[in-house]
């Protein structure tokens, strides 16, 4: 359902914007980027948290499409408004106790998103706002007197943000390599209830600071 509602509202924009901007030049804009790179797990202050917890540095990688509507709005610079889809693997790594008590997620998501982007020269700056939703979750928890055992990891849509920095290096009227970074953050990670053989409390809440770079072919017109 919630896929439905998503996958609705970008048609709807798309649709808007191409028929409100009928006069402006453009046309269809698809991107296929493979981002590579690291998450740094934030713990949330919002209950109290035993232990003295400490986020790690985590591996993330995947692949994304981008499909929509670039609006020139002169020469060298246009608007662009794009549905997103992909696929991410994301590790969420936090420890307590000085390190003895370790906790590591591997999410294998699907995203959905949207994302409205500036382009001037060979530049382009957007905004990835959107949902993962988990298809193979794995987890596991760690301590000493136990060693290492798997979890459940309860599965959830969950809120991602994401600025984009892409540089264009044009090979035809219509094709480009792109190089870029990006900064983000994913949300909503929590425990559901306490559990005292786990060491967590109800809504303990963690998340991912997202840094990366990315490489991927667009296929539309030049800015």
């Amino acid at each position: 359902m919630l896929k439905k509602r998503i996958f609705t509202l970008i048609v709807l924009l798309i649709i808007i914007c191409k028929t409100t901007f009928t006069q402006v030049k453009g046309g269809f804009e698809a991107i296929f980027n493979v981002p590579l790179g690291m998450g740094i797990t934030i713990i949330h202050k919002n209950v109290e948290v035993q232990g003295n917890p400490k986020g790690k540095v985590n591996f993330q990688g995947g692949i994304e499409a981008n499909l929509g509507y670039m609006f020139q709005i002169k020469e060298k610079m246009g608007f662009s408004l794009l549905g997103v889809m992909g696929y991410s693997y994301t590790e969420t790594k936090y420890s307590k106790y000085n390190d003895t008590v370790r906790y590591k997620f591997i999410d294998n998501d699907l995203y959905f998103g949207i994302m409205p982007k500036f382009n001037f020269y060979s530049c382009s700056i957007g905004l990835n706002v959107g949902y993962k939703i988990t298809l193979t979750p794995n987890s596991s928890y760690y301590t000493p007197e136990i060693g290492n055992i798997e979890i459940k990891h309860d599965i959830y849509a969950r809120l991602y943000i994401r600025a984009v920095f892409d540089y264009s290096f044009f090979v035809g009227i219509d094709s480009a390599v792109n190089l870029g970074f990006y900064i983000g953050y994913d949300f909503g990670n929590y425990w559901s209830q306490t559990s005292r053989y786990l060491n967590v409390v109800e809504n303990e809440t963690f998340g991912n600071v997202d840094i990366g770079i990315q490489f991927g072919y667009r296929y539309g017109p030049k800015f």
